[in-house]
């Protein structure tokens, strides 16, 4: 039985978890609302972003053509920068916000991995996961509604628009470089969240874990988020990708890209156990034992015990 929360440092219960003296079905629906909200958090900001970059390049695009002038960019309203920067700052107040309660996984991936690593009982995490995918879609729904008046000018309903909500591959892509393009970026994510959360490396003061990660995240995508739209997230996919089924988009949401739909749903989680597995046996195991209560050889077990 686990719990997310310590009112100790501010910031104990951010995506690792400790033990829980209650496992009962309100608490498991008390951290999937948790869940849920930083999770609409994540995709609300995120794909706000995405969704100001791209309209504002479809408007221009289709002002220049109206008027035979040449195409403006410096009226683009955003660009990767923003796109990568955007969905930093999405994850942090999004793990911000539910941090205390669940941990602020706001990611299945994130949460298979702490299950299989035993930070988080099995039975918690089909409440987690359901949270996060229904959280990602009513973040697509007050997205579009958002900027509803802008789709109705655009009248652009394909794979363009659609990457607003869910990724999709470039077209030099193929379905198995997506893959791995998918596994590698959430390698370094769940690498990332596994040395961030250890205290006995190098820990992260008391209220930042969730600025670091967002960090980590916009790094990812800078680096390697081209390719593919770094998912790095099945629930951030598939719920917006569900909305836009149902919103106008129609079934050609799951065909685009040659059915690349279940990439972003499978890859992530093998990549996250990957990084997982290799921060554990590779750092983790070969941490200096010592006894709680004295002073650890390294400086760093020492400000984590001061």
């Amino acid at each position: 039985m686990y719990k997310v929360n310590d009112q100790e440092t501010g910031d104990e219960g951010v995506i690792d978890a400790i033990p829980e003296t209650r496992n009962d079905r309100q608490d498991k629906l008390r951290k999937a609302f948790a869940e849920g909200l930083g999770t609409m958090i994540l995709v609300l900001i995120g794909d706000g972003v995405v969704a100001q970059t791209v309209i504002s390049q479809q408007m221009e695009i289709k002002n220049a053509q109206l008027s035979n002038n040449p195409l403006d960019v410096t009226a683009f309203a955003g660009d990767w920068m923003s796109i990568s920067l955007g969905f930093g700052i999405a994850l942090m107040l999004g793990i911000y916000v539910s941090g205390g309660v669940s941990g602020g996984h706001l990611n299945p991936a994130v949460t298979i991995t702490m299950a299989v690593f035993k930070k988080l009982e099995w039975s918690y995490v089909p409440f987690y996961i359901t949270g996060q995918t229904f959280g990602a879609f009513l973040g697509a729904v007050f997205v579009y509604l958002g900027y509803r008046p802008a789709f109705k000018e655009l009248n652009i309903w394909d794979q363009t628009t659609a990457g607003i909500f869910a990724t999709y591959p470039k077209s030099h892509m193929t379905l198995t470089e997506g893959f791995i393009d998918e596994i590698v970026g959430s390698f370094l994510l769940l690498l990332g969240i596994f040395a961030i959360t250890d205290k006995r490396n190098t820990p992260a003061a008391p209220g930042s874990r969730p600025a670091i990660i967002g960090m980590l995240l916009a790094g990812i995508a800078m680096s390697f988020g081209y390719n593919t739209g770094f998912a790095l997230n099945p629930a951030r996919d598939f719920g917006p990708r569900f909305f836009t089924l149902i919103a106008g988009w129609g079934g050609n949401v799951f065909v685009y890209g040659n059915g690349y739909f279940w990439v972003p749903i499978f890859a992530p989680i093998f990549g996250g156990l990957t990084g997982a597995f290799v921060y554990t046996r590779c750092i983790e195991a070969f941490h200096p034992q010592y006894v709680p209560g004295t002073r650890p050889s390294s400086s760093t077990m020492a400000d984590d015990n001061a």
